[in-house]
């Protein structure tokens, strides 16, 4: 019984090992959570991301499990490490991005990239 609690106990002091420098750190930074954010950001339209592949997605993991709050995509352009995020989802369908901000941690180490869909090459802020 020791070992499994050692072993378990081991595990779960390695989790925030493995989390995305980029997301956790502009979650911490600006406050992003499942219920919006805590620090402004300006709203803004979506990145043109068609003018080259210097762009990288990555969703903002939501511990929270809250099914009607907001969830966040990051889009970093890798070469100005400038960030915009969107904002989906809550009580009104909300289709927001925000940014662009400078990325606090830009690291990419064991962050999951999603792919950029095409409605990312779109300019306008809302659908």
């Amino acid at each position: 019984m020791k070992k499994i609690a050692l072993t378990v106990a081991m595990a779960m002091s390695t989790i925030p090992a493995f989390a995305c420098p980029l997301t956790q750190s502009l979650a911490e930074h600006y406050g992003i959570s499942f219920s919006g954010f805590k620090v402004a950001i300006p709203e803004t339209n979506a990145p043109d991301t068609a003018s080259g592949d210097s762009f990288v997605r990555v969703v903002i993991s939501d511990e929270s499990h809250v099914s009607d709050g907001f969830r966040h995509t990051v889009v970093m352009n890798t070469k100005t490490k400038k960030v915009w995020i969107l904002r989906t989802s809550g009580f009104i369908s909300t289709y927001q991005w925000v940014g662009p901000v400078d990325a606090v941690d830009p690291s990419l180490k064991n962050c999951r990239l999603e792919p950029t869909p095409a409605v990312l090459k779109s300019t306008s802020a809302r659908p």
